[in-house]
């Protein structure tokens, strides 16, 4: 072997070590996804399951999600009788069964088939629900085109799984992104707000949701263990920040983790972000 090749096979192992010790670092919020509610009429029931096998394997390649077995989710679901659409105290009770800090579930609203061209349309509304209030950190409708390739036919069903993928993997995106961001409780306030401390430059705004977890110690370092509350941020001054208490299970202290979840920076009409 090259010395050259022997420095990128070092570095290599260097990289992957580095992403152990980064993972083990990070606390990932869990994620429960269920089969999506079909309205558009293509293979019944069997195309919301696609939906949430495809969703979970996007949510996992982000990297921030902790997502629930798709096994164990659906033998939830068979032990309670449920299929889409899901009541809200339902989808609390299966995220507090599975231990999923937020529930995915949607729906597939549209599958349009172009005969002449072959191309495939698809729109998928998906909601995300935090475990202790039941309300949503995210609603999003996208949709996503996928066009035949004379050259290598393929059939039509192949073409609907990687249009699901690709719609699906922009709502994975959508939900990743600013999720994981780690502070604490500075101030437990009253009833109804906390105080914040959150890291340098975290890009958090109004309207961020975070979840609040009662703080613990494993392998020396300080970890998220029960979860107690859903706020709202209403106001970031640098590293501090208040929050509005949108629902609690337990009292909050100071100290507690503060988790990010779902959030979605506000779009400036000045500068098109």
């Amino acid at each position: 072997m090259s010395d050259r090749c022997r420095q990128v096979l070092l570095w290599g192992l260097a990289a992957l070590l580095l992403q152990g010790i980064a993972g083990a670092a990070t606390f990932r919020p869990g994620a429960a996804v269920l089969p999506f509610h079909n309205t558009s009429m293509y293979s019944g029931h069997l195309l919301g399951r696609r939906a949430a096998d495809q969703l979970a394997l996007e949510l996992g390649a982000t990297g921030v999600w902790r997502v629930v077995d798709r096994a164990q989710t659906d033998q939830a679901l068979q032990q309670r009788g449920l299929r889409p659409p899901y009541a809200v105290g339902y989808l609390q009770e299966l995220g507090h069964a599975l231990q999923a800090d937020v529930v995915f579930t949607g729906t597939v609203q549209r599958l349009d088939v172009d005969k002449k061209t072959g191309a495939i349309r698809m729109t998928v509304f998906v909601e995300a629900i935090d475990q202790v209030s039941g309300q949503a950190v995210q609603a999003v409708t996208k949709t996503a085109e996928v066009r035949r390739n004379e050259r290598t036919p393929e059939p039509t069903d192949v073409l609907i799984g990687r249009s699901l993928a690709s719609v699906l993997a922009e709502v994975a995106v959508a939900a990743g992104k600013y999720t994981g961001i780690i502070g604490e409780v500075a101030e437990p306030g009253n009833e109804t707000t906390v105080r914040l401390k959150l890291p340098e430059n975290s890009g958090v705004e109004t309207g961020f949701r975070f979840l609040l977890y009662r703080a613990g110690t494993e392998a020396d370092e300080r970890v998220p263990q029960k979860l107690l509350a859903s706020v709202m941020v209403t106001k970031v001054s640098g590293t501090q920040a208040e929050a509005r208490v949108l629902a609690r299970g337990g009292d909050i202290h100071s100290g507690d983790v503060a988790v990010s979840v779902c959030c979605q920076p506000k779009i400036s009409r000045n500068t098109g972000r």
